[in-house]
């Protein structure tokens, strides 16, 4: 029976269908070519794609040193130290006035085969040292207030517990380290105004006051900034700093409430971000804002160097060299674990790629194959 004149049943039923093929290849085709013209974000898509040096751990002698104190006594708050005995590894409390870095190697002069700190980024830090010091595999659990480092190493700042997975069914990766002087650091090493803020005693209790302080005191100031000397690649003299950032591989901004990650750990280079007064290369003076990668730094003043390095007040010598050894640091992570930050829009273009590759859209294998020169 035909359908009544003027009906439209006949006819858009045919033509929904005859439309919704074409319009989803149309779609899909798209986000191929949307992916295809993202290719800052499929070099660094590639770049990650890079496979970490990995190994798995075979450890009989783990030892976990925990400053009770770090995150407001977080350690304890977890049940840790338990749960670490559980696991297999032996504890060593941090107590008031103990050395750290001297616990650590006490604990491997003992027979350890690994060792680990849980506690803030400070702490990692000077038992990491030891580690490379010692040619033994580092890892931690992080009870810390921040912990950047083991967020950008992929572990779970939320439930700390899980990073002694690391020890349970863990796999050893190589990733880079900084050098200051022969301090070693995880993050960065900070010149201006935050290291000066660093140093102030009333710093740990009101962060962002001490810092709004420096920065007002240094304003007010004849002179804007910390007087150290410093050389970009492109020939500019930096004399005098407000804020210069120098860290184990570059930062890429990611919004609150971390700002700063790390897309990979084992570049090989220092990120160096710079806000300072100084003469560029032509000859023109003034105030400028720079960003570039480096295997070194060399800093030089007429007065001790005050930094703030991985959240530690230190002081050094001119001139300081800042360097980075990579893949100089075994590090202990559980299995699976994937260092670095992936920005939305290279998840982005992820998503997009995956979707062209199910859908066999023709060129989508060889972009998802793409390998930059390094």
């Amino acid at each position: 029976m035909s359908a009544p004149e003027g009906s439209a049943t006949a006819v858009v039923r045919p033509v929904a269908r005859t439309w919704r093929l074409p319009a989803a290849i149309g779609l899909i085709g798209g986000a191929a070519l949307i992916a295809v013209f993202l290719r800052r974000q499929m070099i660094a898509l590639a770049r990650r794609a890079e496979p970490y040096v990995r190994r798995r751990s075979q450890l009989s002698n783990p030892v976990l040193i925990v400053n009770r104190w770090s995150g407001d006594g977080k350690a304890e708050r977890v049940g840790l130290a338990d749960a670490a005995r559980e696991a297999g590894i032996r504890v060593v409390m941090l107590e008031r006035g103990d050395d750290i870095t001297q616990l650590a190697r006490d604990a491997i002069d003992a027979g350890a085969d690994a060792i680990g700190a849980a506690g803030g980024d400070g702490s990692l830090g000077l038992v990491a040292g030891v580690a490379i010091e010692r040619n033994v595999p580092f890892f931690c659990v992080p009870v810390g207030t921040r912990n950047h480092f083991a967020l950008d190493l992929g572990l779970d700042r939320d439930n700390p517990l899980t990073a002694l997975d690391a020890i349970r069914d863990g796999e050893e990766v190589l990733i880079d380290y900084g050098l200051a002087g022969d301090r070693p650091f995880l993050n960065n090493v900070s010149f201006g105004v935050y290291a000066e803020a660093v140093h102030r005693d009333e710093y740990r209790d009101n962060k962002e006051q001490t810092i709004a302080t420096v920065i007002r005191e240094m304003s007010a100031g004849e002179d804007n900034g910390t007087a150290i000397r410093f050389e970009s690649p492109q020939g500019a003299q930096a004399e005098r700093t407000a804020m210069t950032l120098v860290s184990n591989n570059p930062y890429v901004f990611a919004g609150p409430p971390d700002y700063g990650r790390r897309v990979r750990l084992d570049t090989g280079q220092l990120g160096i971000s710079v806000a300072a007064e100084g003469t560029a290369a032509d000859g023109r003076t003034g105030a400028r804002v720079r960003h570039w990668e480096a295997d070194r730094l060399r800093l030089e003043a007429d007065q001790p160097i005050v930094v703030g390095l991985d959240g530690e007040a230190l002081t050094f010598d001119s001139p300081l060299e800042l360097v980075i050894r990579r893949r100089g640091l075994r590090v202990l992570v559980p299995k699976g674990t994937k260092p670095g930050y992936v920005p939305p829009r290279e998840a982005l273009a992820a998503e997009l790629i995956g979707l062209a590759r199910l859908a066999g859209v023709p060129g989508a294998d060889e972009v998802a194959a793409y390998r930059p020169d390094r």
